[in-house]
């Protein structure tokens, strides 16, 4: 069976490289990025031109993944945060609906403020960071403009990515990361079980808004001392400390799909 033909955005960063590592047997990718590193096409969607060629390749289906998705770049880079994180996902599901092409776009657990959980796929929304309020807006607009488009919201990406962005987990384990929060609450997400069940997702024809991460919900750190205890390393250098105002504190996840166990990656 000829194997569909796949337009995937953000092909370098960390979903975006587990998906292509994963899922080159199911799909082929056309696999883009801004740098045109690892064999990927370069393609830089903040430059219209850029967008305009790209929507002219031949492809079956989109799964975008592209987005500036650290909270302080986006308030350092407010206009290009907009056009990568809002108006670009918006003007793809216009040309999806237009020519009939399945849209699976990734959102964020940062659009909700973490004030009243468990969230769902029916929790109002309201976002305490840019950031968050760009992933929103495109959610509104993707689902205004495209109605048959998947839009899988997820929470902190955990585990072993080999890409140049590195996951929440690969961040602890290496170091750079030497502050975590005791009062910020997460459902942190394996990274190849949420690219792995995206053919199932597809297969089903599941569409509109879901919510697709870890199952249970986690402090950052208890996460980070049962990251490093399974990995059979001390958390003496680890500094815990209260989340500073701006950070959403509870952010329980309740959704449609979540991971089958506790994941430690």
């Amino acid at each position: 069976m000829k194997k569909s033909r796949v337009l995937l955005t953000g092909a370098t960063g960390r979903l975006g490289s587990v998906i292509l590592e994963d899922l080159s047997d199911v799909w082929d990718f056309i696999p883009l990025s801004r740098t045109g590193e690892e064999g990927s096409v370069k393609c830089d969607l903040l430059l219209h031109e850029d967008r305009k060629a790209l929507l002219g390749q031949d492809f079956d289906m989109v799964l975008n993944t592209s987005a500036i998705s650290s909270p302080s770049l986006c308030s350092d880079e407010p206009a290009e945060s907009w056009i990568l994180n809002t108006l670009w996902p918006h003007e793809l599901a216009n040309y999806c609906r237009a020519d009939t092409i399945p849209l699976i776009h990734f959102s964020t657990d940062l659009v909700y403020s973490g004030g009243t959980p468990p969230y769902s796929e029916t929790s109002p929304a309201v976002p305490m960071s840019f950031y968050g309020w760009t992933k929103l807006i495109a959610d509104i607009l993707v689902r205004k403009a495209c109605p048959d488009a998947l839009i899988i919201r997820t929470s902190v990406l955990c585990g072993e990515t080999g890409s140049n962005r590195a996951t929440f987990s690969e961040d602890l384990l290496s170091g750079k990361i030497k502050k975590v929060f005791v009062d910020s609450w997460r459902n942190h997400t394996p990274i190849h079980w949420l690219a792995g069940i995206l053919p199932e997702l597809v297969k089903k024809g599941e569409s509109g808004l879901v919510i697709a991460s870890g199952r249970y919900s986690q402090s950052r750190s208890a996460y980070a001392e049962a990251l490093f205890k399974k990995h059979g390393k001390s958390t003496e250098h680890l500094l815990q400390e209260y989340a500073p105002p701006g950070i959403p504190s509870r952010l329980h996840l309740k959704g449609k799909y979540s991971s089958p166990s506790v994941f430690y990656e």
